[in-house]
């Protein structure tokens, strides 16, 4: 997946808060390593490099805690026409589903989704790119901003609220649920706040809007007819790939067409369905190896939608022309 990229309005409200917080922004070397956010929010950075910056700047200052501040603080309207549509919102939920559905205007290949039952609902967020890892602390940004909208709200959500992460609790420079004040669990599938779902129903002060939810979604059709069909499937089987069978036929349904056109459209563009899933399958292993070193070969097979060990072996020494098992030694030997 090519130009991975962010709003670089991303990188508003860093060095305001490093300040606030006792900090020297230009003795910090992460500060050095980003250019200044522009006013134009249309410009972009590559989300790998955000990434980097955001991890960079809590192993500096050992302080995990600042992410999830500058979310906390963050001026949505400097998010532009999403930003606006977002405060012209007049409930919690109306303004979280406007965040998440018009998410893909300000990061590419991410997951953020809200889920709903009778009693709860579910803000899930992560990158889906298996090559920008570790990515802690993009996450605590992005929850600091959701929880923003949800404080406004209401100030009593804070008592009935859970968080989980998909990184381990030794991967996170820090206490992270007493930054967040709130219970923490590890380890998870995706970073998602669960909190009760008659929360969304809570009023906003709606302001003046100059954005427009009609623009936005012509905005959303223009990217997607722009980004190359493998990119689209590959999106999709990045995030089903450890949680629902990957069926071409549903895959090509969830991006807009019949299997068929799909099959004729990766044609002309050089490539196969079972290619675009065969290069998903060895990436998302190759992430598998880094973030969940506890796991057996065999347990990343089935994860992989691999039926037998002996499979996913032959296919990951097609591609990397080594075994899996020598691959992931590999990888533990350069960490180390």
């Amino acid at each position: 997946m090519n130009n991975i990229s962010v709003s670089r309005a991303a990188l508003d409200g860093w060095r305001s808060t490093l300040r606030e917080t006792g900090y020297e922004p230009d003795r910090i070397g992460a500060m050095h390593a980003i250019a200044s956010p522009g006013a134009d929010t249309s410009s972009q950075m590559p989300l790998s490099d955000f990434v980097a910056f955001s991890e960079n700047l809590v192993r500096e200052t050992r302080d995990v805690a600042i992410p999830w501040l500058v979310g906390q603080r963050y001026d949505i309207g400097s998010l532009g026409q999403v930003g606006q549509v977002i405060l012209s919102s007049s409930s919690v939920g109306s303004a979280l589903r406007r965040f998440v559905g018009f998410f893909d205007l300000l990061q590419d290949c991410s997951d953020i989704g809200l889920e709903c039952d009778e009693r709860h609902a579910t803000l899930s967020y992560r990158i889906l790119d298996p090559e920008i890892w570790p990515r802690h602390h993009d996450a605590m940004f992005s929850f600091g901003i959701l929880g923003q909208i949800l404080h406004a709200g209401s100030p009593q959500f804070w008592d009935h609220v859970e968080f989980s992460f998909e990184a381990a609790q030794n991967d996170i420079a820090g206490p992270i649920d007493r930054v967040v004040n709130a219970p923490c669990t590890f380890e998870a599938e995706s970073n998602s706040i669960r909190f009760p779902v008659r929360f969304l129903d809570c009023s906003l002060t709606p302001a003046f809007a100059t954005g427009s939810v009609t623009e936005l979604n012509r905005s959303l059709a223009v990217k997607q007819r722009s980004t190359p069909l493998a990119e689209r499937l590959a999106k999709v089987v990045f995030r089903d790939l450890d949680r629902l069978t990957i069926d071409q036929e549903r895959v090509a349904r969830e991006v807009g067409m019949s299997g068929r056109t799909m099959r004729r459209k990766l044609a002309s563009e050089g490539r196969s369905f079972q290619q675009v899933l065969d290069e998903c399958r060895m990436r998302q292993a190759v992430f598998e190896f880094r973030s969940k070193p506890h796991l057996s070969i065999a347990q990343i097979a089935l994860r992989l939608g691999y039926s037998e060990h002996s499979t996913f072996t032959r296919a990951f020494h097609r591609w990397s022309g080594t075994s899996p098992q020598s691959y992931r030694d590999q990888l533990t030997l350069k960490t180390n």
